[in-house]
């Protein structure tokens, strides 16, 4: 079960989330990105948890601005683009770069050495 709620979603859009149905929805999105990250960290509780829950949040949030996944909509003549998620909860880079700093901190690191010149 995830750390977020759907009232925490709903602060993130501004609005209330107040039919049982997309509390409903908006809750399995919740469980469906904790599981995501599970998947990939392995156990949560381990995880900061204000940082797991901002992360959660924002994945569903991004998610519900967008549940169809569309790219573009047009009216008549004009059209216009929306941000290219999928249609499941996406976790940026960045979100796991937040949820498991280390990873990939050691990959460019350049460790200074020093070897004293010899007479």
């Amino acid at each position: 079960m995830a750390i977020a709620t759907y009232a925490d979603v709903a602060v993130e859009l501004g609005r209330p989330i107040a039919d049982p149905n997309e509390q409903a929805q908006v809750t399995w999105w919740l469980n469906g990105a904790e599981l995501q990250i599970k998947a990939r960290l392995g156990d949560v509780t381990l995880l900061d948890q204000e940082i797991l829950k901002y992360v959660e949040v924002m994945a569903v949030a991004a998610k519900a601005l967008n549940p169809t996944g569309a790219q573009y909509e047009a009216i008549d003549d004009y059209r216009y683009g929306l941000p290219a998620e999928s249609r499941r909860v996406t976790i940026l880079d960045e979100w796991w770069s937040m949820l498991d700093p280390d990873v990939g901190a050691a990959v460019f690191s350049v460790r200074a050495t020093f070897t004293p010149d010899t007479p």
